[in-house]
């Protein structure tokens, strides 16, 4: 059986046996992840083989002061803070790993962004390194690091909807 599409998170999903890799993610997605998205903090959206989650990642709305932003996202007069949105969370069940379920989720992630910032708006995606691998691999997606702090990584949502497009055509 193949791998299921992105779907939100229910109780039905196994997370018992999910790990990336890196324990702050793995925590995460067993302790907090189904809590914080029926709260509505985060929508975590996962790919399952047969219910066991091989893949996930978690959106939530933000806000970031202008100055810690790179100058090319913060163009203009912008509010202050800035809305955005905030790709939180990311993995791979290390069973699965080389098989594209990282690049799907990534593309469903950024696609669910631009969407939703045309709905809502948000100046900005923003990633949350949780190392410098992490890091390193946002940045070879366009993500440019924060003034302040290297595992805070920003691309514009404008920049994300024209690769998109690029990509599709």
């Amino acid at each position: 059986m193949p791998i299921s599409a992105p779907e939100p998170l229910n109780d039905l999903h196994d997370l018992s046996q999910f790990t990336s890799g890196k324990p702050s993610l793995d925590n995460w997605l067993k302790q907090r992840a189904l809590s914080n998205h029926r709260k509505g903090f985060t929508a975590v959206t996962v790919v399952h083989d047969a219910g066991r989650v091989v893949g996930y990642y978690g959106l939530a709305p933000t806000a970031i002061i202008p100055t810690a932003m790179p100058r090319a996202i913060r163009t203009g007069q912008p509010p202050d803070p800035v809305p955005c949105l905030l790709l939180g969370q990311l993995a791979t069940d290390t069973a699965w790993a080389g098989q594209g379920i990282g690049t799907g989720l990534v593309k469903h992630a950024l696609e669910r962004c631009v969407a939703a910032a045309t709905l809502v708006g948000g100046r900005t995606l923003v990633v949350n390194a949780v190392d410098g691998d992490a890091a390193d691999f946002w940045a070879r997606r366009g993500f440019v690091p924060s003034k302040d702090d290297p595992m805070i990584l920003f691309r514009s949502i404008t920049d994300i909807a024209v690769s998109i497009t690029s990509a599709s055509s």
